[in-house]
């Protein structure tokens, strides 16, 4: 049977035993293949280089803590591969190594992948922020820094000063070959995800309580995001301003998109984000001053949002226009670069006159922090901006018929959706009233896609009051799921609609985490005593095994063998034990390659797992 690599370092290691499994203490330079796995544990001592031609896989259920003192964090360097393989049933978590109860935002570094994809850097490359030796940026599209599937990021980010900070997860110069989906970036001392530059897309993205912003474009970013959710939490936000989208293009060493040139212009594309910011009903309750905008777009950004949700912002969204030194953000408004469309606005703050402030204009960064106190930064009569010469075009962008973005005045009685402002378990799923998913002048069914046919009496008629559009330019890219919904989460009632389900973690801050082979916060890891004597002979397995167990009360067990990644290979037995006392369930191999596998036991609302291997 092949062995498995652990973590092989320049400087390595301390290996200790810690409540009944071993801590391995990551230091300075990975220079070989390295395999971690959910039997153990990994810290992070200061910056630790996975260096170029090397992999490091790490395996479901993996818990990797960073430490508190050094800033731990681990940087994916140009050339290598880090492959994530987290399941929903098992994500892999990235934490803090403080005890449960004494976590805070910034306790450790982050994650940063670097790669070799184009940035707009002058120079074609640049060091990463915060420190760390490691630079990025290249010619390659399509780079390949490997893949990241189900896993959580907790209590990292320290901003140690501007333009000087390391985020929960930071990706530069990540180019398109690499696989990101299912990731939770939650307690963030500064930015959730922040992206500099790079080709990379994802899917499947959740920020939750960060202190700066949420999602962060810079440097020439072009790729593409589907599905997202941000939470924010109403008493912490940064003093640099936080906001749920913050994008930029250019600054100081950068292509400067003068001359109309705007082949180094970020052009993101975001569709099907759900940006649920601190107000709960406009105007009414305490929230942090330093809020700014659910979306920020400045410095020459061709950002496009699409299909989203964007609620409870002091600011809906903010154009910030550039210095004479860079190119226009309002030229790409009018060029097309920049769409806005068939998104919802809803509960923005009402401070002054005039309002709401659900689009704001500024100049040259001016106000950029503190946008509510006026609409513009010239003069203008109530919200009708059309009478400023050369600012039209920002108040079009919002308005505009044809665009098809839809205000409503409160998040709660516009848009309905089920747990918005939880604390512990937020729910963005629209209910069965929501303007997402409901049409009261034609019956509008979520479980089947988008139909305009008015014939018959609109018999054949399925559209929603707010419809998405996946025909334009920007949103017809073949890595967009073209669903029937705007934000992020689909009203057809079912429970799989709120994809947050089992892997993410609200309460990171209690988790108990001096466990091997993390299971997810919706089944239950608490072992049961009941369940002690498991135990899985012959082991290792070459034809035939039983499992064996002992069962205190009478009632259900769910018993499957699941391979190393959490994947379901088969299930052994699912039903009702009549009697207590000693239990046998017997199974077969012949079918399975050889390996390392798990049995998973639910009993009393109780999960154990056991580890047997597969050789023949």
């Amino acid at each position: 049977m092949k062995k498995l690599l652990l973590a092989t370092c320049f400087l390595l290691c301390s290996v200790f035993a810690s409540n009944a499994y071993t801590i391995n203490t990551i230091q300075d330079s990975i220079y070989v293949d390295t395999h971690w796995t959910c039997d153990q544990q990994y810290f992070l001592k200061g910056y630790v280089y996975l260096t170029a031609g090397h992999t490091l896989i790490i395996d479901s259920g993996v818990i990797i803590r960073g430490d508190k003192n050094t800033k731990g964090s681990l940087i994916v360097e140009r050339g290598a591969t880090i492959k994530i393989m987290g399941t929903l049933m098992h994500p892999v978590v990235f934490t803090s190594n403080q005890p449960a109860g004494a976590r805070s935002y910034g306790d450790w570094g982050g994650l940063i992948l670097c790669g070799n994809a184009p940035v707009n850097w002058t120079a074609g490359d640049a060091q990463v922020e915060g420190g760390p030796r490691s630079h990025y940026g290249g010619t390659d599209p399509h780079d390949n820094s490997g893949e990241i599937h189900y896993c959580r990021i907790e209590f990292a980010g320290i901003a140690f000063s501007p333009n000087n900070e390391i985020n929960g997860l930071t990706l530069c110069g990540v180019g398109d070959g690499t696989q990101i989906d299912h990731v939770m970036v939650a307690y963030s001392g500064d930015d959730a995800i922040e992206w500099f530059g790079g080709t990379v897309n994802a899917k499947y993205l959740v920020t939750y309580s960060s202190w700066d912003d949420d999602f962060d474009t810079d440097n020439g970013f072009t790729g593409k995001v589907q599905f997202g959710a941000i939470i924010r939490d109403a008493t912490s936000a940064d003093q640099s301003g936080s906001k749920g989208f913050e994008s930029d293009s250019y600054q100081s060493g950068t292509a400067s998109g003068l001359a109309g040139d705007t082949t180094k212009t970020t052009k993101c594309v975001f569709s099907n984000i759900t940006a649920i910011g601190p107000l709960v009903n406009p105007g009414v309750g305490s929230i942090d001053p330093q809020y700014v905008a659910g979306a920020h777009i400045r410095r020459g950004s061709g950002i496009s949002i699409l299909n989203s949700v964007i609620g409870g912002w002091p600011c809906g969204v903010l154009v910030d226009e550039s210095s004479a030194s860079y190119g226009s953000t309002v030229a790409n408004i009018g060029f097309n670069i920049i769409q806005f469309r068939n998104n919802i606005l809803a509960g923005t703050a009402t401070y002054s006159t005039p309002n709401p402030k659900d689009i704001v204009f500024v100049k040259d960064g001016a106000r950029s922090v503190t946008p509510t106190t006026a609409n513009a930064d010239t003069t203008s009569t109530g919200t009708d901006w059309s009478v400023l010469a050369g600012i039209s075009g920002p108040v079009n962008f919002l308005y505009n018929p044809a665009f098809k973005n839809k205000v409503y005045p409160t998040l709660q009685n516009g848009v309905r959706l089920t747990a918005p402002f939880s604390a512990t378990n937020p729910n963005l799923t629209p209910t069965s009233t929501s303007p997402i998913c409901y049409n009261a002048a034609h019956t509008f069914n979520p479980n089947n896609p988008i139909n305009y046919d008015t014939t018959g009496s609109y018999i054949n008629y399925n559209v929603p009051v707010v419809p998405p559009d996946f025909t334009n330019s920007k949103a017809s890219d073949g890595f967009f799921t073209p669903v029937n919904f705007v934000g992020a989460f689909s009203g057809n009632g079912s429970i799989a609609a709120n994809w947050m389900n089992g892997w993410c973690n609200f309460d990171p801050l209690n988790e108990n985490y001096d466990i091997t082979c993390y299971i997810a916060s919706s089944v239950p890891h608490i072992e049961s005593a009941t369940l002690n004597s498991m135990s899985v002979y012959p082991n290792p397995v070459s034809n035939f095994a039983t499992i064996s167990m002992d069962i205190a009360t009478v009632g259900n067990v769910k018993i499957t063998i699941l391979d190393a990644t959490g994947k379901l290979v088969k299930e052994v037995f699912n039903g009702k034990v009549s009697n207590t006392g000693a239990q046998a369930f017997s199974f077969n191999t012949n079918e399975m390659a050889n390996g390392i596998y798990l049995v998973s036991v639910i009993a009393d609302n109780k999960h154990k797992l056991v580890r047997f291997s597969v050789v023949k």
